[in-house]
């Protein structure tokens, strides 16, 4: 599996920047690729939980079955999606002198449908680091405002 980390600090305190991430809500609205997810096993989020997800990448639809591995309050959240795409999503928060330093990591495979359409995995991993940046970015700007 490949992966990639980044950080960012955002102008609120941690409790914020938690109960945003975690809300599937705005799940779409700070994961760019993320088109939609529904069927939630539960109407409060936990570990366990289990969900249907869309993903779009490179003009293609994959699809699954999502589950979140680890609900910390205001420390740790991660979710695995398995299907055509399949990922991990850690999210670990700090308190940092009031502020949240968010650091968001992804693992993922590349699936041989989109391999055969780039044939060159540099380009899937371009896409998902510049995705991962812009996750920190909308977050911290959503957090903020």
């Amino acid at each position: 599996m490949a992966s990639v980390r980044e950080s960012v600090l955002i102008d609120v305190p941690v409790e914020k920047s938690f109960s945003y991430v975690t809300n599937p809500e705005n799940w779409t609205r700070y994961v760019t690729s993320l088109t939609d997810v529904r069927d939630y096993s539960s109407d409060k989020v936990q570990k366990g939980m289990t969900f249907s997800w869309e993903y779009r990448m490179l003009g293609m639809k994959f699809g699954g079955k999502g589950t979140v591995e680890d609900f910390e309050p205001n420390r740790k959240f991660s979710m695995k999606m398995e299907g055509g795409f399949p990922i991990r999503e850690l999210f670990e928060f700090e308190n940092d002198g009031g502020k949240t330093r968010l650091t968001f990591s992804i693992e993922y495979e590349i699936p041989n449908k989109v391999l055969s359409l780039v044939a060159n995995s540099s380009v899937v991993e371009g896409l998902n680091a510049k995705e991962v940046k812009s996750v920190l970015e909308k977050v911290k700007v959503l957090c903020e405002t």
